[in-house]
C-alpha cells in the first residue's frame, strides 16, 4: 500500500493536474459506459460529459489529491521524528546502528570514527545551554559538509558522535578525521562572540568478523586515549600498542 501511495502522490503541481485530467478522464469514461449499458445504447452528448467531469468529478479527485499530499506530508514528519535527531538533524542512535550495521555487510572494507566534543560541558556551564546547541549543530554541519553521500553518521548522545566510513583506507579516513580534531566555530549565546570546539576521535579499521558493538567499544578505547593525551587529536585503536584480537 505504501509503494501505491507514493506511486499515486504528485510531487509538484504539474504532476498534480496531470493525475487529475488523468483521474477525470477515467471517470468521464467510466460514466459513458454506465449510461450506454444503464439507458440502453443512449448516449449524451459530449458537453453534458465534459461538464460533468469539471464540475461534479473534478472537485472530488482534487479533495482526493490534496488528502493525499498531506498524509504523505505527515508521515514524512513522523518518519524523520522517529529516525533523525531533533537538534542537529544527524541520524539518531538507533537509526545510525541499524544503517551501519547494513552498510558493513556490503562493505568489505572502512573504518569506525567515534567522535566527542571537548571540554563541552565548560562550555554549556559558562555560556549556557543554547550556545551548547550552537556548538553541536556547527558540529553537525562541518561532517555534512565533509562526509561523502555513502558515509554513515549519527549523534549517539550528548556531545558524541558516530560515523562509519565504507570502503575507505585508514589513511583517507584520517584526513576526514583529522578536519573534525582542528576548531569548529560557534556563536555564544552570552556573549555574541565566535568561539571554537575541537573534537577528540578514537577509530577502528572495519573487521566482517567483528560486530559494529565491538568495533564501537574499540573505537571508545581509541577516544579514551585521545582525550588523555591532550584531546583534539586522533587515536586509532589498531595503532594502539598490545590490543587484544577481541573483547
Amino acid at each position: 500500500m505504501d509503494k501505491i501511495m507514493r506511486i499515486l502522490a504528485p510531487r509538484s503541481s504539474f504532476g498534480m493536474a496531470a493525475r487529475a485530467v488523468f483521474f477525470m478522464a477515467m471517470i468521464a469514461v467510466a460514466n459513458v459506459v454506465f449510461s450506454f449499458i444503464y439507458h440502453e445504447g443512449k448516449v449524451h452528448d459530449r458537453g453534458y460529459y465534459v461538464n460533468h467531469a469539471i464540475f461534479v468529478d473534478a472537485p472530488f479527485v482534487i479533495f482526493f489529491f490534496v488528502i493525499m499530499l498531506y498524509q504523505m506530508k505527515l508521515q514524512k514528519q513522523l518518519w524523520k521524528s522517529a529516525c533523525k535527531d531533533g537538534l542537529t538533524g544527524l541520524n539518531n542512535r538507533n537509526t545510525f546502528l541499524d544503517l551501519a550495521t547494513r552498510r558493513q555487510k556490503t562493505s568489505t572494507s572502512g573504518v569506525l570514527l567515534l567522535l566527542d566534543a571537548d571540554r563541552f560541558k565548560a562550555i554549556t556551564d559558562i555560556h549556557g545551554h543554547q550556545t551548547g546547541d550552537n556548538c553541536l549543530q556547527a558540529i553537525a554541519k562541518t561532517m555534512q559538509a565533509v562526509l561523502r553521500k555513502g558515509d554513515v553518521v549519527g549523534r549517539i548522545g550528548g556531545e558524541e558522535f558516530a560515523i562509519l566510513l565504507p570502503g575507505i583506507s585508514l589513511d583517507q579516513a584520517k584526513a576526514i578525521a583529522s578536519r573534525f580534531t582542528r576548531p569548529i566555530s560557534f556563536k555564544s549565546e552570552v556573549d555574541q562572540q565566535t568561539h571554537w570546539v575541537t573534537l577528540s576521535v578514537g577509530a577502528v579499521v572495519t573487521r566482517p568478523e567483528l560486530s559494529l558493538h565491538e568495533m564501537m567499544a574499540y573505537a571508545d578505547k581509541g577516544l579514551y586515549t585521545a582525550k588523555a593525551n591532550g584531546r583534539a587529536q586522533l587515536v586509532v585503536w589498531d595503532e594502539l600498542p598490545q590490543q587484544p584480537v577481541t573483547i
